[in-house]
Protein backbone atom coordinates (compact mmCIF):
# COMPACT_ATOMS: atom_id res chain seq x y z
CA UNK A 1 0.00 0.00 0.00
CA UNK A 2 1.04 3.63 -0.29
CA UNK A 3 2.53 5.46 2.65
CA UNK A 4 -0.19 5.69 5.27
CA UNK A 5 -0.88 9.15 6.62
CA UNK A 6 -2.81 9.38 9.87
CA UNK A 7 -4.20 12.50 11.45
CA UNK A 8 -6.99 13.39 13.79
CA UNK A 9 -8.47 16.68 14.91
CA UNK A 10 -5.79 19.31 15.23
CA UNK A 11 -2.89 16.85 15.45
CA UNK A 12 -0.16 16.82 12.86
CA UNK A 13 -0.31 14.00 10.35
CA UNK A 14 2.12 11.13 10.79
CA UNK A 15 3.41 9.03 7.91
CA UNK A 16 4.00 5.32 8.38
CA UNK A 17 6.21 3.09 6.26
CA UNK A 18 4.66 1.39 3.25
CA UNK A 19 3.96 -2.29 3.90
CA UNK A 20 1.73 -5.14 2.83
CA UNK A 21 1.68 -6.22 6.47
CA UNK A 22 -0.53 -3.41 7.82
CA UNK A 23 -4.11 -2.44 6.94
CA UNK A 24 -6.15 0.39 8.49
CA UNK A 25 -9.15 -0.80 10.50
CA UNK A 26 -11.12 2.23 9.30
CA UNK A 27 -10.91 4.52 6.28
CA UNK A 28 -10.39 7.59 8.47
CA UNK A 29 -7.98 8.54 11.23
CA UNK A 30 -8.92 8.90 14.90
CA UNK A 31 -11.36 11.49 16.18
CA UNK A 32 -9.45 14.13 18.10
CA UNK A 33 -5.66 14.42 18.39
CA UNK A 34 -3.86 11.12 17.96
CA UNK A 35 -3.07 9.69 21.42
CA UNK A 36 -2.01 6.11 20.66
CA UNK A 37 -1.84 3.44 17.99
CA UNK A 38 -3.14 -0.10 18.36
CA UNK A 39 -1.69 -2.80 16.08
CA UNK A 40 -3.85 -5.94 16.00
CA UNK A 41 -2.68 -9.46 15.11
CA UNK A 42 -5.32 -11.98 13.94
CA UNK A 43 -5.99 -15.51 15.16
CA UNK A 44 -4.99 -18.66 13.28
CA UNK A 45 -6.70 -18.52 9.89
CA UNK A 46 -7.70 -14.89 10.49
CA UNK A 47 -7.01 -11.86 8.34
CA UNK A 48 -6.85 -8.09 8.80
CA UNK A 49 -10.56 -7.73 8.05
CA UNK A 50 -11.23 -9.72 11.24
CA UNK A 51 -10.78 -6.41 13.08
CA UNK A 52 -12.83 -4.21 10.73
CA UNK A 53 -15.43 -3.57 13.43
CA UNK A 54 -12.88 -2.54 16.07
CA UNK A 55 -12.03 0.87 14.62
CA UNK A 56 -15.36 2.58 15.36
CA UNK A 57 -15.37 1.11 18.89
CA UNK A 58 -12.01 2.59 19.88
CA UNK A 59 -11.79 5.58 22.23
CA UNK A 60 -11.15 9.09 21.00
CA UNK A 61 -7.62 9.64 19.74
CA UNK A 62 -6.80 5.95 19.27
CA UNK A 63 -6.34 4.50 15.78
CA UNK A 64 -5.86 0.87 14.82
CA UNK A 65 -3.98 -1.04 12.16
CA UNK A 66 -4.46 -4.77 11.56
CA UNK A 67 -1.75 -7.19 10.46
CA UNK A 68 -2.22 -9.10 7.21
CA UNK A 69 -0.24 -12.34 7.28
CA UNK A 70 1.18 -13.73 4.00
CA UNK A 71 -1.30 -16.16 2.46
CA UNK A 72 -4.27 -14.54 4.21
CA UNK A 73 -6.88 -11.96 3.26
CA UNK A 74 -5.59 -9.50 0.67
CA UNK A 75 -2.32 -11.50 0.52
CA UNK A 76 -4.02 -14.81 -0.28
CA UNK A 77 -2.01 -15.18 -3.51
CA UNK A 78 1.28 -15.20 -1.56
CA UNK A 79 2.77 -18.32 0.00
CA UNK A 80 2.16 -18.44 3.76
CA UNK A 81 5.05 -17.91 6.15
CA UNK A 82 7.24 -20.95 6.66
CA UNK A 83 7.78 -20.21 10.36
CA UNK A 84 6.62 -17.80 13.01
CA UNK A 85 10.15 -16.65 13.78
CA UNK A 86 10.34 -14.88 10.42
CA UNK A 87 6.93 -13.29 11.08
CA UNK A 88 8.14 -11.95 14.44
CA UNK A 89 11.38 -10.59 12.97
CA UNK A 90 9.78 -8.88 9.96
CA UNK A 91 6.95 -7.39 11.98
CA UNK A 92 9.36 -6.20 14.67
CA UNK A 93 11.48 -4.43 12.04
CA UNK A 94 8.37 -2.71 10.66
CA UNK A 95 6.84 -1.81 14.02
CA UNK A 96 10.08 -0.24 15.26
CA UNK A 97 9.65 2.25 12.39
CA UNK A 98 5.99 2.71 13.33
CA UNK A 99 6.98 3.41 16.94
CA UNK A 100 9.48 6.02 15.78
CA UNK A 101 6.82 7.70 13.63
CA UNK A 102 4.52 7.97 16.66
CA UNK A 103 7.05 10.35 18.26
CA UNK A 104 6.48 9.25 21.84
CA UNK A 105 2.81 8.33 21.58
CA UNK A 106 2.09 4.83 22.92
CA UNK A 107 2.23 1.81 20.65
CA UNK A 108 -0.07 -0.99 21.82
CA UNK A 109 0.17 -4.52 20.43
CA UNK A 110 -3.08 -6.45 20.51
CA UNK A 111 -3.81 -9.98 19.44
CA UNK A 112 -6.46 -12.65 19.65
CA UNK A 113 -5.57 -16.31 20.26
CA UNK A 114 -2.46 -16.99 18.10
CA UNK A 115 -2.23 -13.22 17.58
CA UNK A 116 -1.84 -12.72 21.33
CA UNK A 117 1.12 -15.10 21.43
CA UNK A 118 2.75 -13.27 18.53
CA UNK A 119 2.09 -9.86 20.15
CA UNK A 120 3.82 -11.00 23.34
CA UNK A 121 6.79 -12.38 21.39
CA UNK A 122 7.15 -9.17 19.37
CA UNK A 123 7.12 -7.19 22.61
CA UNK A 124 9.94 -9.44 23.80
CA UNK A 125 11.85 -8.71 20.60
CA UNK A 126 11.50 -4.96 21.25
CA UNK A 127 12.86 -5.54 24.74
CA UNK A 128 15.80 -7.57 23.42
CA UNK A 129 16.64 -4.73 21.03
CA UNK A 130 16.64 -2.17 23.84
CA UNK A 131 13.51 -0.45 22.51
CA UNK A 132 10.61 0.89 24.60
CA UNK A 133 8.36 -2.13 25.01
CA UNK A 134 4.85 -1.72 23.55
CA UNK A 135 1.92 -2.18 25.87
CA UNK A 136 -0.15 -5.32 25.35
CA UNK A 137 -3.81 -6.22 24.84
CA UNK A 138 -3.86 -10.03 24.85
CA UNK A 139 -7.10 -11.83 24.07
CA UNK A 140 -8.30 -15.42 24.46
CA UNK A 141 -4.93 -17.17 24.61
CA UNK A 142 -3.18 -19.36 27.14
CA UNK A 143 0.45 -18.24 27.63
CA UNK A 144 3.19 -20.48 26.22
CA UNK A 145 3.97 -22.20 29.52
CA UNK A 146 0.30 -23.22 29.98
CA UNK A 147 -0.25 -24.76 26.54
CA UNK A 148 0.91 -28.30 27.27
CA UNK A 149 -1.79 -30.84 26.48
CA UNK A 150 -3.69 -28.75 23.92
CA UNK A 151 -5.02 -31.01 21.13
CA UNK A 152 -3.16 -30.87 17.83
CA UNK A 153 -6.20 -30.27 15.66
CA UNK A 154 -3.97 -29.70 12.63
CA UNK A 155 -3.84 -33.50 12.38
CA UNK A 156 -7.61 -33.91 12.21
CA UNK A 157 -9.26 -34.73 8.89
CA UNK A 158 -11.22 -32.01 7.07
CA UNK A 159 -14.60 -33.02 8.48
CA UNK A 160 -13.38 -33.04 12.08
CA UNK A 161 -11.47 -29.76 11.62
CA UNK A 162 -14.48 -28.06 10.01
CA UNK A 163 -16.75 -29.26 12.81
CA UNK A 164 -14.36 -27.91 15.47
CA UNK A 165 -14.04 -24.56 13.71
CA UNK A 166 -17.81 -24.27 13.45
CA UNK A 167 -18.32 -25.11 17.11
CA UNK A 168 -15.78 -22.52 18.24
CA UNK A 169 -16.94 -19.87 15.78
CA UNK A 170 -13.76 -19.45 13.75
CA UNK A 171 -15.76 -19.59 10.51
CA UNK A 172 -19.52 -19.47 9.84
CA UNK A 173 -21.03 -22.91 9.33
CA UNK A 174 -22.41 -21.92 5.92
CA UNK A 175 -18.84 -21.33 4.71
CA UNK A 176 -17.64 -24.60 6.16
CA UNK A 177 -20.49 -26.40 4.41
CA UNK A 178 -19.39 -25.09 0.99
CA UNK A 179 -16.89 -27.39 -0.74
CA UNK A 180 -15.03 -24.56 -2.54
CA UNK A 181 -14.79 -22.47 0.63
CA UNK A 182 -13.48 -25.45 2.60
CA UNK A 183 -10.86 -26.09 -0.06
CA UNK A 184 -9.75 -22.45 0.24
CA UNK A 185 -9.79 -21.94 4.00
CA UNK A 186 -9.01 -25.29 5.63
CA UNK A 187 -5.43 -25.62 4.28
CA UNK A 188 -4.64 -22.07 5.44
CA UNK A 189 -6.09 -22.69 8.90
CA UNK A 190 -4.35 -26.06 9.20
CA UNK A 191 -1.06 -24.38 8.24
CA UNK A 192 -1.52 -21.78 10.98
CA UNK A 193 -2.26 -24.42 13.59
CA UNK A 194 0.91 -26.29 12.59
CA UNK A 195 2.94 -23.10 13.08
CA UNK A 196 1.20 -22.49 16.40
CA UNK A 197 2.78 -25.69 17.72
CA UNK A 198 5.84 -23.46 18.23
CA UNK A 199 4.05 -22.45 21.42
CA UNK A 200 2.91 -25.96 22.32
CA UNK A 201 4.41 -28.88 24.24
CA UNK A 202 6.35 -30.29 21.28
CA UNK A 203 8.50 -27.29 20.36
CA UNK A 204 7.72 -24.45 22.73
CA UNK A 205 9.98 -21.39 22.60
CA UNK A 206 11.49 -20.10 25.80
CA UNK A 207 8.91 -17.66 27.12
CA UNK A 208 10.27 -14.14 27.63
CA UNK A 209 9.20 -12.05 30.62
CA UNK A 210 8.41 -8.64 29.13
CA UNK A 211 8.52 -5.49 31.20
CA UNK A 212 5.44 -3.54 30.20
CA UNK A 213 1.80 -2.79 31.02
CA UNK A 214 -0.87 -5.25 29.83
CA UNK A 215 -4.58 -6.00 29.71
CA UNK A 216 -5.51 -9.69 29.40
CA UNK A 217 -9.06 -10.51 28.28
CA UNK A 218 -11.08 -13.62 27.57
CA UNK A 219 -14.58 -15.04 27.39
CA UNK A 220 -16.20 -16.67 30.40
CA UNK A 221 -17.47 -19.56 28.25
CA UNK A 222 -14.29 -20.06 26.21
CA UNK A 223 -13.53 -23.77 26.33
CA UNK A 224 -10.28 -23.24 24.41
CA UNK A 225 -8.81 -20.82 26.98
CA UNK A 226 -9.98 -21.26 30.60
CA UNK A 227 -9.93 -18.17 32.79
CA UNK A 228 -7.15 -19.63 34.96
CA UNK A 229 -4.90 -19.60 31.89
CA UNK A 230 -5.61 -15.91 31.34
CA UNK A 231 -4.33 -15.12 34.84
CA UNK A 232 -1.13 -17.10 34.14
CA UNK A 233 0.04 -14.33 31.78
CA UNK A 234 1.14 -12.47 34.91
CA UNK A 235 4.07 -14.92 35.04
CA UNK A 236 5.35 -13.46 31.76
CA UNK A 237 4.61 -9.76 32.24
CA UNK A 238 6.60 -7.68 34.69
CA UNK A 239 4.41 -4.62 35.04
CA UNK A 240 0.85 -3.51 35.83
CA UNK A 241 -1.44 -6.25 34.48
CA UNK A 242 -5.24 -6.30 34.42
CA UNK A 243 -7.08 -9.58 33.80
CA UNK A 244 -10.71 -9.23 32.68
CA UNK A 245 -13.26 -11.92 31.84
CA UNK A 246 -16.21 -10.87 29.66
CA UNK A 247 -19.37 -12.79 28.74
CA UNK A 248 -19.05 -15.03 25.71
CA UNK A 249 -16.95 -17.75 24.15
CA UNK A 250 -13.68 -17.75 22.23
CA UNK A 251 -14.82 -14.85 20.05
CA UNK A 252 -16.45 -12.98 22.93
CA UNK A 253 -15.42 -9.59 21.46
CA UNK A 254 -17.97 -9.80 18.66
CA UNK A 255 -20.62 -8.85 21.23
CA UNK A 256 -18.36 -6.92 23.60
CA UNK A 257 -16.68 -4.21 21.52
CA UNK A 258 -17.88 -1.46 23.84
CA UNK A 259 -16.14 -3.16 26.76
CA UNK A 260 -13.05 -3.77 24.62
CA UNK A 261 -12.90 -0.07 23.75
CA UNK A 262 -13.09 0.90 27.41
CA UNK A 263 -10.28 -1.50 28.33
CA UNK A 264 -8.07 -0.06 25.60
CA UNK A 265 -8.89 3.45 26.81
CA UNK A 266 -7.70 2.39 30.25
CA UNK A 267 -4.37 1.34 28.78
CA UNK A 268 -3.98 4.66 26.99
CA UNK A 269 -5.00 6.89 29.90
CA UNK A 270 -3.07 5.06 32.64
CA UNK A 271 -0.32 7.25 34.17
CA UNK A 272 3.10 6.64 32.72
CA UNK A 273 6.36 6.84 34.64
CA UNK A 274 8.77 9.68 33.94
CA UNK A 275 11.19 7.08 32.56
CA UNK A 276 9.52 4.98 29.80
CA UNK A 277 8.25 1.79 31.39
CA UNK A 278 10.31 -1.31 30.86
CA UNK A 279 12.96 -0.44 28.32
CA UNK A 280 15.47 -3.05 27.10
CA UNK A 281 17.38 -5.64 29.11
CA UNK A 282 19.22 -4.52 32.21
Amino acid sequence: MDHLRLSGGDSAAIELPSSRWLRPCTATGPTGPLRAMLVLLPHAGGAAHTYSAWGPALPEGVTALAVEYPGHGTRMSEPPSADLGSVVTELSDLLVAVQDALDGRPLILGGHSLGALLAHEIAGEFQNRGRPVPELFLSAAAPPHRRAGLPDISRWDDDALAAALGDIGDLPREILADAEARALYLPMIRHDFVLARRYGPDARTAATVVRTRAVIVGGAEDGRCPTADLAAWTDLIDGPTQVTVLPGGHFYYRDQLGAVGRLIDGLVTAPRPATPLKEGPE
